[in-house]
Order: structure tokens, then C-alpha cells, then sequence
């Protein structure tokens, strides 16, 4: 509810202001009270001193009507502060005063009663001190209740109806309890004075009203300062008043009246904050209202200039960062609405382009791609594009104003607006032309590697061929006597045989690779590199197939050996299956711990698993057992050396991995590789010079 700002009540509480984050809350600025300064108020103390100058003259003479004229006065103010909040209980915005002015009518009463039934009025009841007490603590304790209620309710307002009707509940209980039902405790006994129950109860009344100050003073910004002073002081001398009238022994004496004196004191200065001063300055409480609140805006604005000046500061900074970091990258942002077209791109697209960002713009992505070399994959892209979809390093070639042959991988997000609809597109390109032209290049080193490797192995089995070639035909020219013609075939054999060992020789010489400097084996590079090398000899019979983890960690052996490691196992595969299969090649990534890896005999960590599976004869469990001894066939004499699983075996265990069979006869084999993977940086492991390469015994 507003209140109208020039109403008696509107200056005694207001609402919170809203306060900078970085004004302290223990600080509190209360000017000195005007009421102290104030000659109405300080003439008002002196006339209300000479009155009870007067009473005190008037209470050795006669109590009863001492007694009668504080209480009378206590019926006044309250009576008064009611008026004033029924007539002006729709317009009041004090929620605090008008609970407390609804209030006062059941204490008028209570304390009305109190006095007639005054020991020596002999108007109601035996006469007796015990009555007059009752009435005393039933009305002392409304009076706590609605002084610790009243600083919980500042921003609470009731309806007049309910305290009204809370109150005359109250009223009623208090009564029937004292004059009809007789329950309500004895509070003095004549001849012993006060009892226990009458003592706590004050004590009681004491701390809630020291309570009531407590929660009062939480709430003072609330109200102007004039006003919580005379409040606040109304409310403590309620404290000292408790406890006075726990001592005396005779209602008719100095303690008791001590009490009615600070009562006296407690509701003037209750009279003069709610009534005087509202009521004598208006005005001057509406400009204090409207002061607070410009200092209140005023400070707001002033902590708004601040943040905004800080977070401005702050979103510059940003920017210059990420204005850096984007130079510092290679790669180029970009920015598309809803079909496709870019609308924003970074500096950087014109170096991979060729092209000036403005002259992109409008641009698609398949406007980028370079229609003479394959596709790669666009396809998926474009889907992506088309359903709009999420999108992952996904490359295709670029068609670049040079001709230069370069390639790109871009990765984008669908983004919206608030309400669900799509807005096009945000995302990332990278220029990985370099990156293609060094992966082309070793692997290309790969293959000559492992052709290589493959001669020198085909050596190897031709230098023993010829090895009887030679040393025969030298023995038969020695038996062959003075046979010109024999001895003619038996030298023209003995050359050639030697001639054909110089030239495995060269050979052997030209297969001797050193390794030791290669970085560490990428599988899926290993794996294809494999897969193109042998699919010369591959029968159409046999389908080769494979099933790779994407972003496999490099191992620790090197490229090369890892190559030679699979062409051995695909050729052992190959030979397995004469009527045709299937080859099966798969890898994934693993984490051997400490239990597994030992019982294995290697070290826990990382590795990339390796498995090379046929569909073929498969083996029993004895050619098994010596499947890696050096030497050791199954196959036809001349068909094989027996080196080539023993040479896998070799290379695996010295890069720290291990190899396993499993096979099953008739139903195929699987080689199963563990191979640590390679630490960051770090170079493959050469396990020996000359690369060897052979047939295994396997079946």
C-alpha cells in the first residue's frame, strides 16, 4: 500500500532501499535525534517531569489515586494511538505502527480493569492485591507479545479484522481465566508477597523486550532516526519496569510506584514518537523520505557507473585477448545463417583461400571444395549441413585460386535463437595441407621401408637357394674330368650362382634400414600401409576387412617394424586360407592395471590392442605351444623359413608389448597384440638393424 507522502504515519517506517554491494552493513550513520535538539520536545520533558513531580506529591497522600492516574494516562496514549490507526488504516504504509496501534485497545482494557481492581478501590473483586496482579500480568504479557511481534511485521501487513480479532481472543482468555474459570495462577499472597509464577512471568516480560530492541535495531534503517529513537527508548524502559516489580512486597509501596514512574516515562515517549512527532512534521519526514531515497538512487547510480565502467574495462580486455588468440591460431571462424552462406569470418580464411574475407561472404562450403580430386569428406558434411547436425573434423579438399593442391578440416555447431528457430551455423576450419603433405611423406617412407623390408626377406630366401646352387656346381666341375662341354654348363652354373649371390648381397645391403631416429608406429597408418602392400598377392577369395578405434595413440615400436609386424601376420593368414575367408584386422585403445599387466609381464598403463584374424584352417594346441619358435613350419619344405612369427615375436616383446594366439582348429586364428603406447614426443623403439622378413610356422 503507498501511503500519501505527507501522512503522520508514513515517516515512521519505510521500506528497504536497495544498497551497494560495498556498503558495510556494520556501519551505522545515526545523526544526532532533532528530538534531542528540539525545544517542544525538551518543554514537553519538562511539563511531563513537573506531572509526575505532582504524582509523587499526590502518592504520599493518596496511592489509590496516584495508582489510578498512571494507569488512566496509560488508557490515554493507547486509546489515542488506536484512533489514529482505525482512520487511517487504509492509507497507512507503516505495517510496524499499525499493528501496534490495532493492538492497544486490549491493553487499554486490561490496564483499565487493573486499576479498578486495585486493593482499596472496592470496586470489583475481593479487594485483595492477588486480583489486581493477575490483571497486571495479563496485561503486561499482550503488551510483550505485540512489542516482540511488532518488528517481525515491518514489511508484514495483517488484516485489520485479524489482529482485531487475535486481540479481543486474547482479551477474553485472560479474563474468563482470571474471573470465571479461577486458573489463572496466584500471583501475590498477603503476608508472603510475590509468588514464583508473578516473578517469572516479569522476568519473562524483561527479555522480551530486550528482545524486541534486538529485532527493533535490525530494522532500523527503516525508520527516520528521530523516530527510532523515541521508539527504541519506549520499548528498552520496558526492561527496568519488568524488573522493578519483581521486588517490592507492598503494592502500596516505593518499588511499585518506581515502576508506574518509568511506565509513565516508557509510554510518553511511545506517545511522543507516534503522535507528536508525526503529527508536528509532516513535511520535514516526507523531504527526510525522499532525501533517503535520492542518496539511495543515488548511490545505486553511482555503483551502477562503477560496474559498468569495471566489467567495460573487463569485456576490453577480453576482447584484446581473444582478438590475440585468434591471430595466434591457425585456424579461421567462421559464421553462416540459416542456408549456408557465410556471414562472418575470421583474417585468417584469406590465407588458406586466397581470398579476402568480404569476397567470401555469400560463399558455401561447397563453393570451397575443389571438384577435380576426391571428396573425401563432403559427403558426410554436406548431410551434416543438411540436417542440421553437429559436425567433427571433417576434411575435403580445397579449390584455391593458385591451383595449390590444399586440404581443410572444419567443425561447426547448429546455433538457435531463444525461441527454438535455427539461426545457421558457427564454427572452425583448419588449414592441414602441411599436415597431409608430411603424412604423405612418411608414408611414403613407410612403403619403401617396408618394401624394403620385403626384398630383403625375398633375399634372404633366394641367397639360401642359391647357397647349393653354388657349392654343388664348384663340386661337380671338380668331378667332371676333361668333359669341355660339362665343364662348360658347370661353370656358366657356378657364375650365374655367384652372380646372383652379389646381387642378393646388394640387395640384403640395400634392405639394411636403419630405424632408430623414427618416430613412434601410427596403427592406422601401419594398417593400410599393410593392407596396400599385400593386396598384390591377396586372392580375390579372401575379404579383408578392418575395424579401427578412432584417434588410436601411437605405440612405441616404429612405423616400419610395425608394417612388418602386420604384412607377416596378413601372408600367415593368406597361406591359412587356400579355399578363401575372411581376414579381419581391428584395433583398440586398453588400460592393463597393475594385476593384469603383471601377471602378462608388462607394465601397467596404456595400450593399444592389435588383432589379426582369419577365417582359415586354424592350428592345434601343439603347433601352437611352438608357434614362435624360430625355425619351427607346418608348411612344405621351400614353402617357408620359419622366421617370420619369430622376427613378430622379437619385434613386440622388445617394444614392451606382448603377443597371444588363439586358434581353433578348422574354425581360423587370432593374433592378439598388446603394444604400449608412446610417450608425447617420444621415438619408436628399434628393436634391430637389419629388417627381417620372412614366413612364420603358424600352421
Amino acid at each position: 500500500m503507498t501511503g500519501r507522502p505527507g501522512h503522520p504515519w508514513a515517516a515512521l517506517s519505510r521500506p528497504p532501499r536497495s544498497r551497494p554491494i560495498h556498503e558495510r552493513d556494520t556501519a551505522v550513520s545515526l545523526p544526532l535525534p532533532r528530538w534531542l535538539r528540539d525545544r517542544s520536545f525538551l518543554s514537553g520533558l519538562a511539563a511531563l517531569l513537573a506531572f509526575m513531580a505532582v504524582l509523587g506529591t499526590v502518592m504520599h497522600h493518596n496511592y489509590l489515586l496516584f495508582h489510578l492516574s498512571v494507569e488512566l494516562f496509560a488508557v490515554a496514549v493507547s486509546m489515542t494511538v488506536f484512533v489514529i490507526a482505525w482512520n487511517t488504516r487504509g492509507t497507512n504504509q507503516s505495517p510496524f505502527l499499525a499493528f501496534v496501534g490495532l493492538s492497544m485497545p486490549g491493553m487499554a482494557l486490561l490496564d483499565l480493569v487493573h486499576a479498578i481492581a486495585f486493593p482499596g478501590m472496592n470496586v470489583i473483586g475481593p479487594g485483595d492485591p492477588n486480583l489486581s496482579t493477575q490483571l497486571w500480568i495479563a496485561a503486561r504479557g499482550l503488551q510483550a507479545a505485540v512489542f516482540l511481534a511488532a518488528p517481525l511485521l515491518t514489511e508484514t501487513r495483517l488484516r485489520t479484522g485479524d489482529v482485531l480479532l487475535i486481540q479481543a481472543a486474547a482479551v477474553a482468555c485472560a479474563l474468563l481465566s482470571i474471573f470465571t474459570f479461577g486458573i489463572m495462577p496466584d500471583c501475590f499472597v498477603p503476608g508472603i508477597g510475590l509468588t514464583p509464577f508473578k516473578i517469572g512471568a516479569e522476568y519473562t516480560f524483561s527479555a522480551a523486550a530486550v528482545l524486541a530492541c534486538l529485532l527493533l535495531w535490525r530494522k532500523r534503517r527503516q525508520f527516520e532516526p528521530g523516530v527510532f529513537g523515541l521508539t527504541f527508548a519506549g520499548i528498552a524502559l520496558l526492561a527496568p519496569q519488568e524488573l522493578i516489580f519483581t521486588l517490592y512486597t507492598d503494592p502500596h509501596g516505593l518499588l511499585n510506584a518506581l515502576g508506574h514512574f518509568i511506565k509513565i516515562l516508557s509510554f510518553y515517549l511511545l506517545y511522543r514518537a507516534i503522535i507528536v512527532t508525526a503529527l508536528q512534521n509532516p513535511y520535514d519526514l516526507a523531504f527526510y523520505r525522499m532525501r533517503r531515497s535520492e542518496e539511495a538512487l543515488r548511490d545505486h547510480l553511482s555503483g551502477l557507473e562503477s560496474m559498468i565502467a569495471t566489467r567495460t574495462g573487463e569485456l576490453r580486455e577480453s576482447e584484446a585477448r581473444w582478438k590475440a588468440l585468434l591471430e595466434c591460431s591457425n585456424d579461421w571462424f567462421w559464421e553462416t545463417d540459416e542456408r549456408g552462406r557465410f556471414t562472418a569470418l575470421s583474417p585468417r580464411a584469406q590465407e588458406s583461400t586466397g581470398r579476402g574475407g568480404a569476397e567470401l561472404l555469400g560463399f558455401t562450403h561447397a563453393d570451397l571444395l575443389d571438384r577435380n580430386r576426391p571428396e573425401e569428406d563432403f559427403p558426410a558434411l554436406a548431410e551434416a549441413l543438411h540436417r542440421r547436425e553437429p559436425f567433427r573434423r571433417l576434411s575435403f579438399p580445397l579449390a584455391s585460386p593458385g591451383g595449390a593442391a590444399r586440404w581443410v578440416m572444419v567443425s561447426g555447431m547448429p546455433r538457435y535463437d531463444g525461441k527454438g528457430n535455427f539461426l545457421g551455423y558457427r564454427g572452425t576450419t583448419s588449414d592441414i595441407s602441411a599436415r597431409r603433405q608430411s603424412a604423405e611423406a612418411a608414408r611414403q617412407k613407410q612403403t619403401m621401408a617396408a618394401l624394403g623390408s620385403l626384398v630383403g626377406g625375398l633375399a634372404h630366401e633366394i641367397n639360401n637357394l642359391l647357397q647349393p646352387v653354388i657349392s654343388l656346381s664348384d663340386l661337380a666341375r671338380n668331378r667332371a674330368g676333361e668333359d669341355r662341354k660339362l665343364n662348360a654348363y658347370l661353370n656358366a652354373i657356378h657364375d650365374s650362382g655367384v652372380k646372383a649371390r652379389t646381387i642378393m648381397r646388394d640387395v640384403l645391403q640395400f634392405a639394411r634400414v636403419e630405424v632408430a631416429e623414427s618416430p613412434p608406429g601410427n596403427l592406422e597408418e601401419a594398417v593400410h600401409s599393410a593392407l596396400e602392400l599385400a593386396a598384390p598377392s591377396m586372392p580375390g577369395t579372401i575379404e579383408m576387412r578392418t575395424r579401427l578405434d578412432s584417434a588410436l595413440d601411437d605405440v612405441t615400436i616404429t612405423a616400419t617394424e610395425l608394417t612388418q609386424v602386420l604384412l607377416n601376420l596378413i601372408q600367415n593368414a593368406r597361406d591359412a586360407m587356400p579355399q578363401g575367408g575372411t581376414l579381419t584386422i581391428s584395433a583398440s585403445s586398453l588400460t592393463l592395471k597393475e594385476r593384469d599387466a603383471s601377471r602378462r609381464q608388462l607394465g601397467e598403463g596404456d595400450y593399444v590392442r592389435l588383432t589379426v584374424a582369419d577365417t582359415g584352417t586354424g592350428m592345434d594346441e601343439a603347433t601352437r605351444q611352438r608357434v614362435f619358435d624360430p625355425f619351427f613350419t607346418t608348411k612344405p619344405v621351400g614353402k617357408g623359413t620359419g622366421l617370420g612369427l619369430s622376427v613378430v615375436y622379437g619385434i613386440v616383446r622388445n617394444g614392451g608389448g606382448d603377443i597371444l594366439v588363439e586358434s581353433v582348429p578348422g574354425r581360423g586364428t587370432s593374433f592378439i597384440i598388446d603394444l604400449p603406447t608412446a610417450p608425447s614426443g617420444g621415438q619408436g623403439l628399434t628393436t634391430h638393424g637389419k629388417l627381417v622378413h620372412g614366413e612364420g610356422a603358424g600352421r
